[in-house]
Protein backbone atom coordinates (compact mmCIF):
# COMPACT_ATOMS: atom_id res chain seq x y z
CA UNK A 1 0.00 0.00 0.00
CA UNK A 2 2.74 2.77 0.83
CA UNK A 3 4.87 0.92 -2.54
CA UNK A 4 1.21 2.29 -4.29
CA UNK A 5 0.47 5.67 -2.16
CA UNK A 6 4.42 6.56 -2.93
CA UNK A 7 4.43 5.65 -6.98
CA UNK A 8 1.15 8.15 -7.32
CA UNK A 9 2.84 10.94 -5.66
CA UNK A 10 5.66 10.39 -7.84
CA UNK A 11 3.54 10.23 -10.78
CA UNK A 12 1.69 13.44 -9.41
CA UNK A 13 5.09 15.58 -9.11
CA UNK A 14 6.58 13.87 -12.88
CA UNK A 15 2.70 15.35 -14.43
CA UNK A 16 3.09 18.33 -12.93
CA UNK A 17 6.99 18.85 -14.15
CA UNK A 18 5.91 18.11 -17.62
CA UNK A 19 3.10 20.41 -17.58
CA UNK A 20 5.44 23.28 -15.76
CA UNK A 21 7.57 22.34 -18.81
CA UNK A 22 5.55 22.14 -21.08
CA UNK A 23 4.16 25.73 -20.37
CA UNK A 24 7.59 26.85 -20.37
CA UNK A 25 7.98 25.68 -24.36
CA UNK A 26 4.81 27.66 -25.27
CA UNK A 27 5.98 31.04 -23.00
CA UNK A 28 9.30 31.06 -24.75
CA UNK A 29 7.61 30.34 -27.96
CA UNK A 30 5.24 32.58 -27.99
CA UNK A 31 7.82 35.29 -27.06
CA UNK A 32 10.03 34.57 -29.86
CA UNK A 33 7.59 34.96 -32.30
CA UNK A 34 6.29 38.21 -30.61
CA UNK A 35 10.01 39.28 -31.13
CA UNK A 36 10.28 38.34 -34.97
CA UNK A 37 7.16 40.34 -35.11
CA UNK A 38 4.72 37.46 -36.61
CA UNK A 39 2.62 36.78 -33.45
CA UNK A 40 1.82 40.29 -32.14
CA UNK A 41 -1.61 41.04 -33.17
CA UNK A 42 -2.70 37.59 -33.14
CA UNK A 43 -2.20 37.09 -29.04
CA UNK A 44 -5.51 36.68 -27.18
CA UNK A 45 -5.86 36.26 -23.62
CA UNK A 46 -8.52 34.09 -23.44
CA UNK A 47 -10.19 31.80 -20.38
CA UNK A 48 -9.63 28.35 -20.21
CA UNK A 49 -11.35 25.42 -19.37
CA UNK A 50 -10.56 25.80 -15.96
CA UNK A 51 -12.71 28.37 -13.81
CA UNK A 52 -9.85 29.21 -11.90
CA UNK A 53 -6.94 29.61 -14.31
CA UNK A 54 -6.34 31.88 -17.49
CA UNK A 55 -4.00 30.71 -20.14
CA UNK A 56 -2.22 32.26 -22.81
CA UNK A 57 -3.85 30.91 -26.45
CA UNK A 58 -2.07 30.96 -29.31
CA UNK A 59 -4.01 30.55 -32.55
CA UNK A 60 -1.92 28.78 -34.94
CA UNK A 61 -4.12 29.59 -38.02
CA UNK A 62 -3.38 33.40 -37.27
CA UNK A 63 0.10 33.62 -37.81
CA UNK A 64 -0.47 31.84 -40.76
CA UNK A 65 -2.84 34.49 -41.90
CA UNK A 66 -0.24 36.86 -40.87
CA UNK A 67 2.24 35.57 -43.28
CA UNK A 68 0.01 35.42 -46.25
CA UNK A 69 -1.61 38.61 -45.70
CA UNK A 70 1.89 40.12 -45.80
CA UNK A 71 3.17 38.00 -48.54
CA UNK A 72 -0.28 39.28 -50.36
CA UNK A 73 0.58 42.93 -49.17
CA UNK A 74 4.32 42.73 -51.13
CA UNK A 75 3.39 40.99 -53.99
CA UNK A 76 0.55 43.34 -54.65
CA UNK A 77 2.73 46.32 -54.13
CA UNK A 78 5.65 44.96 -56.54
CA UNK A 79 2.16 44.08 -59.30
CA UNK A 80 1.41 47.73 -59.18
CA UNK A 81 4.63 48.15 -59.63
CA UNK A 82 5.16 46.73 -62.75
CA UNK A 83 1.97 48.25 -64.03
CA UNK A 84 2.70 51.90 -63.25
CA UNK A 85 6.15 51.32 -64.60
CA UNK A 86 4.71 49.71 -68.11
CA UNK A 87 2.35 52.07 -68.09
CA UNK A 88 4.54 55.34 -68.15
CA UNK A 89 6.93 53.49 -70.26
CA UNK A 90 4.76 53.24 -73.19
CA UNK A 91 3.16 56.98 -72.67
CA UNK A 92 7.39 57.75 -73.08
CA UNK A 93 7.41 55.30 -76.29
CA UNK A 94 4.20 57.13 -77.93
CA UNK A 95 5.85 60.76 -76.83
CA UNK A 96 3.06 61.65 -74.17
CA UNK A 97 5.36 61.17 -71.21
CA UNK A 98 8.72 62.90 -70.42
CA UNK A 99 9.70 63.67 -66.94
CA UNK A 100 9.76 62.18 -63.20
CA UNK A 101 7.10 60.32 -61.44
CA UNK A 102 6.84 58.86 -57.70
CA UNK A 103 4.11 56.73 -56.47
CA UNK A 104 3.87 56.22 -52.31
CA UNK A 105 0.97 54.61 -50.34
CA UNK A 106 1.35 53.52 -46.43
CA UNK A 107 4.85 54.74 -46.36
CA UNK A 108 5.87 52.17 -49.30
CA UNK A 109 7.13 54.01 -52.19
CA UNK A 110 5.66 52.26 -55.34
CA UNK A 111 7.25 53.85 -57.78
CA UNK A 112 10.49 56.30 -58.36
CA UNK A 113 11.87 57.02 -61.32
CA UNK A 114 12.55 59.28 -64.85
CA UNK A 115 11.34 58.20 -68.11
CA UNK A 116 12.65 59.64 -71.05
CA UNK A 117 15.30 63.00 -70.77
CA UNK A 118 15.47 65.74 -69.07
CA UNK A 119 17.65 67.16 -71.42
CA UNK A 120 18.01 65.99 -75.01
CA UNK A 121 21.05 67.72 -75.79
CA UNK A 122 23.43 66.28 -73.37
CA UNK A 123 21.25 63.32 -72.78
CA UNK A 124 20.66 63.53 -69.28
CA UNK A 125 17.97 60.81 -68.45
CA UNK A 126 15.20 61.81 -66.29
CA UNK A 127 15.68 60.93 -62.97
CA UNK A 128 13.95 61.16 -59.18
CA UNK A 129 16.32 63.66 -58.50
CA UNK A 130 15.63 65.56 -61.59
CA UNK A 131 14.66 69.15 -61.03
CA UNK A 132 11.48 70.51 -63.03
CA UNK A 133 9.83 74.10 -62.92
CA UNK A 134 6.90 73.82 -60.61
CA UNK A 135 4.32 75.96 -62.44
CA UNK A 136 1.35 76.54 -60.65
CA UNK A 137 2.20 73.93 -57.77
CA UNK A 138 4.10 76.97 -56.34
CA UNK A 139 0.86 78.35 -54.76
CA UNK A 140 0.95 75.47 -52.28
CA UNK A 141 4.07 76.96 -50.97
CA UNK A 142 2.94 80.52 -51.67
CA UNK A 143 -0.19 80.09 -49.49
CA UNK A 144 1.76 78.01 -46.92
CA UNK A 145 4.13 81.15 -46.14
CA UNK A 146 1.40 83.33 -45.43
CA UNK A 147 0.13 80.51 -42.90
CA UNK A 148 3.62 80.19 -41.32
CA UNK A 149 3.32 84.22 -41.02
CA UNK A 150 -0.28 83.58 -39.73
CA UNK A 151 0.99 80.95 -36.97
CA UNK A 152 3.73 83.36 -35.87
CA UNK A 153 1.19 86.35 -34.94
CA UNK A 154 2.48 88.60 -37.56
CA UNK A 155 -1.09 88.50 -39.54
CA UNK A 156 -4.38 86.73 -40.30
CA UNK A 157 -6.02 85.89 -43.43
CA UNK A 158 -9.05 87.76 -42.69
CA UNK A 159 -7.08 90.52 -42.80
CA UNK A 160 -7.59 93.29 -44.82
CA UNK A 161 -4.69 93.30 -47.60
CA UNK A 162 -3.94 96.32 -48.08
CA UNK A 163 -2.73 96.88 -44.17
CA UNK A 164 0.63 95.40 -45.44
CA UNK A 165 0.90 97.13 -48.38
CA UNK A 166 1.81 101.00 -48.18
CA UNK A 167 0.08 103.07 -51.20
CA UNK A 168 -2.47 99.99 -51.64
CA UNK A 169 -4.78 100.66 -54.65
CA UNK A 170 -7.81 101.78 -53.95
CA UNK A 171 -9.84 99.54 -55.52
CA UNK A 172 -7.77 96.65 -53.30
CA UNK A 173 -9.10 98.57 -49.91
CA UNK A 174 -12.67 95.96 -49.21
CA UNK A 175 -9.87 93.17 -50.12
CA UNK A 176 -8.94 90.29 -47.60
CA UNK A 177 -6.14 88.23 -47.82
CA UNK A 178 -8.24 85.03 -47.84
CA UNK A 179 -9.61 86.14 -50.98
CA UNK A 180 -6.58 86.62 -53.30
CA UNK A 181 -5.81 82.86 -51.53
CA UNK A 182 -8.64 81.49 -52.79
CA UNK A 183 -8.85 83.44 -56.03
CA UNK A 184 -12.52 85.26 -55.65
CA UNK A 185 -10.89 88.75 -55.23
CA UNK A 186 -11.25 89.87 -58.39
CA UNK A 187 -8.21 91.24 -59.17
CA UNK A 188 -7.24 91.41 -63.10
CA UNK A 189 -4.58 90.01 -64.34
CA UNK A 190 -2.55 92.87 -65.82
CA UNK A 191 0.03 91.75 -68.62
CA UNK A 192 3.76 93.04 -68.56
CA UNK A 193 3.63 95.71 -70.69
CA UNK A 194 1.12 97.54 -68.25
CA UNK A 195 3.45 96.90 -65.24
CA UNK A 196 6.12 99.18 -63.80
CA UNK A 197 9.67 97.15 -63.76
CA UNK A 198 11.04 100.04 -61.91
CA UNK A 199 10.52 99.07 -58.10
CA UNK A 200 8.35 96.24 -56.49
CA UNK A 201 6.37 99.72 -55.46
CA UNK A 202 5.68 100.80 -58.92
CA UNK A 203 5.16 97.38 -59.80
CA UNK A 204 1.98 97.38 -57.37
CA UNK A 205 1.21 101.30 -57.99
CA UNK A 206 0.16 99.66 -61.80
CA UNK A 207 -2.70 98.46 -60.70
CA UNK A 208 -3.62 101.66 -59.22
CA UNK A 209 -6.33 102.43 -62.15
CA UNK A 210 -7.69 98.79 -63.01
CA UNK A 211 -10.82 98.24 -61.10
CA UNK A 212 -11.56 94.73 -59.52
CA UNK A 213 -13.91 92.49 -62.22
CA UNK A 214 -16.36 91.55 -59.22
CA UNK A 215 -17.51 91.78 -56.18
CA UNK A 216 -14.90 90.21 -53.77
CA UNK A 217 -15.87 86.94 -52.84
CA UNK A 218 -18.31 86.35 -55.47
CA UNK A 219 -17.04 84.31 -57.90
CA UNK A 220 -13.67 81.95 -58.47
CA UNK A 221 -11.27 83.31 -60.98
CA UNK A 222 -8.49 81.80 -61.16
CA UNK A 223 -5.64 84.44 -60.83
CA UNK A 224 -2.23 84.22 -61.29
CA UNK A 225 -1.34 87.79 -60.31
CA UNK A 226 -2.97 87.73 -57.00
CA UNK A 227 -0.65 84.78 -56.31
CA UNK A 228 2.42 87.25 -56.86
CA UNK A 229 0.64 90.08 -54.36
CA UNK A 230 0.52 87.06 -51.34
CA UNK A 231 4.23 86.93 -51.99
CA UNK A 232 4.88 90.73 -52.08
CA UNK A 233 2.61 90.44 -48.90
CA UNK A 234 4.78 87.68 -47.53
CA UNK A 235 8.51 90.15 -48.39
CA UNK A 236 6.17 93.06 -46.62
CA UNK A 237 5.27 91.12 -43.28
CA UNK A 238 8.36 88.89 -42.97
CA UNK A 239 11.25 91.53 -43.88
CA UNK A 240 12.54 88.76 -46.18
CA UNK A 241 12.59 88.27 -50.28
CA UNK A 242 10.13 85.80 -50.87
CA UNK A 243 12.68 83.58 -52.38
CA UNK A 244 14.53 83.71 -49.03
CA UNK A 245 11.63 83.02 -46.74
CA UNK A 246 10.55 79.90 -48.84
CA UNK A 247 14.11 78.74 -48.45
CA UNK A 248 14.41 79.19 -44.83
CA UNK A 249 10.76 78.39 -43.32
CA UNK A 250 9.67 75.46 -46.03
CA UNK A 251 13.05 73.77 -48.07
CA UNK A 252 15.61 73.84 -45.03
CA UNK A 253 13.17 72.55 -42.52
CA UNK A 254 12.00 69.69 -44.78
CA UNK A 255 15.22 69.16 -46.13
CA UNK A 256 13.96 69.99 -49.59
CA UNK A 257 17.71 70.11 -51.07
CA UNK A 258 16.90 70.38 -54.49
CA UNK A 259 14.08 73.29 -54.79
CA UNK A 260 14.72 76.44 -55.07
CA UNK A 261 13.99 79.58 -57.02
CA UNK A 262 17.05 80.94 -58.82
CA UNK A 263 17.59 80.81 -62.39
CA UNK A 264 21.17 80.47 -62.38
CA UNK A 265 21.19 77.66 -59.73
CA UNK A 266 18.94 75.93 -62.03
CA UNK A 267 20.59 76.15 -65.15
CA UNK A 268 24.03 75.65 -63.57
CA UNK A 269 23.66 72.65 -61.53
CA UNK A 270 23.20 68.82 -63.37
CA UNK A 271 20.08 66.47 -63.28
CA UNK A 272 17.78 69.58 -64.22
CA UNK A 273 14.98 69.33 -66.52
CA UNK A 274 14.96 71.11 -70.13
CA UNK A 275 11.09 72.33 -71.29
CA UNK A 276 10.15 71.23 -74.80
CA UNK A 277 7.11 72.67 -76.75
CA UNK A 278 7.26 69.60 -78.56
CA UNK A 279 9.06 66.04 -78.39
CA UNK A 280 12.84 67.45 -78.84
CA UNK A 281 11.96 70.90 -79.68
CA UNK A 282 12.55 73.63 -77.04
CA UNK A 283 9.96 75.65 -75.63
CA UNK A 284 11.17 78.91 -74.15
CA UNK A 285 13.74 78.84 -71.28
CA UNK A 286 12.55 79.65 -67.76
CA UNK A 287 13.22 82.15 -65.01
CA UNK A 288 15.61 84.97 -64.84
CA UNK A 289 18.13 86.24 -62.37
CA UNK A 290 16.55 88.85 -60.95
CA UNK A 291 17.19 90.90 -57.58
CA UNK A 292 15.63 89.68 -54.41
CA UNK A 293 13.52 92.02 -53.66
CA UNK A 294 11.72 90.98 -57.37
CA UNK A 295 11.36 87.16 -56.43
CA UNK A 296 7.92 88.30 -55.16
CA UNK A 297 6.92 87.41 -58.53
CA UNK A 298 8.14 83.89 -58.64
CA UNK A 299 5.10 83.43 -56.00
CA UNK A 300 2.46 82.08 -58.77
CA UNK A 301 4.54 79.54 -60.48
CA UNK A 302 8.64 79.95 -60.58
CA UNK A 303 9.69 78.02 -57.73
CA UNK A 304 11.60 74.50 -59.02
CA UNK A 305 11.60 71.08 -57.42
CA UNK A 306 11.86 67.19 -57.55
CA UNK A 307 9.73 64.28 -56.77
CA UNK A 308 11.69 63.59 -54.35
CA UNK A 309 11.43 67.08 -52.55
CA UNK A 310 7.87 66.75 -53.10
CA UNK A 311 7.05 63.84 -51.18
CA UNK A 312 8.95 65.21 -48.57
CA UNK A 313 6.96 68.28 -48.88
CA UNK A 314 3.37 66.38 -49.28
CA UNK A 315 4.77 64.31 -45.56
CA UNK A 316 5.13 66.83 -43.91
CA UNK A 317 1.51 68.19 -44.55
CA UNK A 318 0.74 65.60 -42.78
CA UNK A 319 2.32 66.82 -40.03
CA UNK A 320 3.19 69.86 -37.48
CA UNK A 321 6.31 70.31 -38.75
CA UNK A 322 5.77 73.87 -40.49
CA UNK A 323 2.33 74.61 -38.66
CA UNK A 324 -0.25 73.96 -35.96
CA UNK A 325 -3.04 71.34 -37.39
CA UNK A 326 -6.01 74.33 -36.87
CA UNK A 327 -4.12 76.44 -39.14
CA UNK A 328 -2.59 73.56 -41.43
CA UNK A 329 -6.27 72.66 -41.91
CA UNK A 330 -7.02 76.14 -43.11
CA UNK A 331 -5.38 74.81 -46.68
CA UNK A 332 -7.38 71.98 -47.18
CA UNK A 333 -10.51 73.82 -46.23
CA UNK A 334 -13.57 74.25 -49.31
CA UNK A 335 -14.04 77.83 -49.49
CA UNK A 336 -15.37 77.81 -53.10
CA UNK A 337 -16.47 75.82 -56.21
CA UNK A 338 -14.38 76.44 -58.93
CA UNK A 339 -14.97 77.18 -62.56
CA UNK A 340 -11.68 75.47 -63.54
CA UNK A 341 -12.62 72.32 -62.66
CA UNK A 342 -16.23 71.93 -62.53
CA UNK A 343 -16.16 69.08 -59.85
CA UNK A 344 -13.79 70.65 -57.57
CA UNK A 345 -13.57 73.29 -54.89
CA UNK A 346 -10.17 75.40 -53.88
CA UNK A 347 -8.67 76.24 -50.56
CA UNK A 348 -5.20 78.31 -50.20
CA UNK A 349 -2.74 77.01 -52.90
CA UNK A 350 -4.82 73.71 -53.60
CA UNK A 351 -7.97 71.93 -55.20
CA UNK A 352 -10.06 69.74 -53.13
CA UNK A 353 -12.07 66.66 -55.34
CA UNK A 354 -13.33 63.19 -54.19
CA UNK A 355 -11.11 60.90 -54.77
CA UNK A 356 -11.45 57.22 -56.46
CA UNK A 357 -12.69 55.54 -53.56
CA UNK A 358 -16.09 56.68 -52.32
CA UNK A 359 -16.31 59.81 -49.79
CA UNK A 360 -11.99 59.75 -49.48
CA UNK A 361 -10.78 63.12 -50.12
CA UNK A 362 -8.18 64.11 -52.58
CA UNK A 363 -6.06 67.31 -52.46
CA UNK A 364 -4.16 68.18 -55.38
CA UNK A 365 -2.79 70.73 -57.68
CA UNK A 366 -1.26 70.46 -61.54
CA UNK A 367 1.25 73.09 -62.70
CA UNK A 368 1.07 74.64 -66.30
CA UNK A 369 4.16 76.25 -67.33
CA UNK A 370 5.65 76.33 -71.08
CA UNK A 371 8.05 73.67 -71.19
CA UNK A 372 6.25 71.75 -68.48
CA UNK A 373 3.49 69.65 -67.36
CA UNK A 374 3.16 68.85 -63.00
CA UNK A 375 0.68 67.01 -61.17
CA UNK A 376 1.04 66.27 -57.12
CA UNK A 377 -1.84 64.51 -55.48
CA UNK A 378 -2.50 63.50 -51.82
CA UNK A 379 -5.44 61.35 -51.72
CA UNK A 380 -5.24 61.60 -47.80
CA UNK A 381 -7.94 59.28 -46.46
CA UNK A 382 -6.05 56.41 -48.33
CA UNK A 383 -2.07 57.37 -47.76
CA UNK A 384 -1.51 57.89 -50.93
CA UNK A 385 0.62 60.40 -52.80
CA UNK A 386 1.11 60.37 -56.55
CA UNK A 387 3.60 63.43 -57.82
CA UNK A 388 5.07 63.68 -61.56
CA UNK A 389 6.82 66.25 -63.51
CA UNK A 390 6.86 66.61 -66.96
CA UNK A 391 8.87 68.41 -69.28
CA UNK A 392 6.76 68.34 -72.25
CA UNK A 393 3.83 70.73 -73.28
CA UNK A 394 2.07 67.80 -75.10
CA UNK A 395 1.44 65.84 -71.33
CA UNK A 396 -2.15 66.05 -70.51
CA UNK A 397 -2.07 65.96 -66.66
CA UNK A 398 -5.31 64.84 -66.02
CA UNK A 399 -5.46 61.77 -68.10
CA UNK A 400 -2.23 61.10 -66.80
CA UNK A 401 -3.25 61.50 -63.35
CA UNK A 402 -6.46 59.33 -64.06
CA UNK A 403 -4.50 56.89 -65.56
CA UNK A 404 -1.92 56.14 -62.51
CA UNK A 405 -5.26 56.24 -60.62
CA UNK A 406 -6.65 53.49 -62.22
CA UNK A 407 -3.96 51.11 -61.50
CA UNK A 408 -3.55 52.25 -58.00
CA UNK A 409 -6.92 52.25 -57.09
CA UNK A 410 -8.70 51.07 -59.97
CA UNK A 411 -11.00 53.79 -60.58
CA UNK A 412 -10.28 57.77 -61.82
CA UNK A 413 -11.16 60.44 -59.15
CA UNK A 414 -13.54 63.45 -60.25
CA UNK A 415 -11.72 66.21 -61.19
Amino acid sequence: MQFLQFSTQERQKQLARERFRNGRRVVILVMLLIITGLLAPQIFLRPSEEKSQHTLQVIHRSATDTLSASYASASGARRVSRRLDMLLRQAALNQQFSGSVLVAQRGQILLDGGYSMADWASQTPASGDTRFYLGSITKEFTAMAVLILQSQGKLHVQDALCTYIPNCPVAWKPLSIHELLTHTSGIPELDDSQLSNVSPAAWIASFANAPLQFTPGGQFTYCNTCYQILAYVVQQVSGLPYSQFIQREIFDPLRMTRSGSDAHAYYSQPNHATGYAQWQVNAAQLGETVDPEWSFLFGSGLLYSTVNDLYRWSQALATDKLVGPKIRDLAFTPYISTTTFPAAQYGYGWFLNHGPVVRHRLIWHAGVIDGFRNYIGRYVDDSTTIIFLGNLNGIDFAALAHQIEEVVFGAPSDF
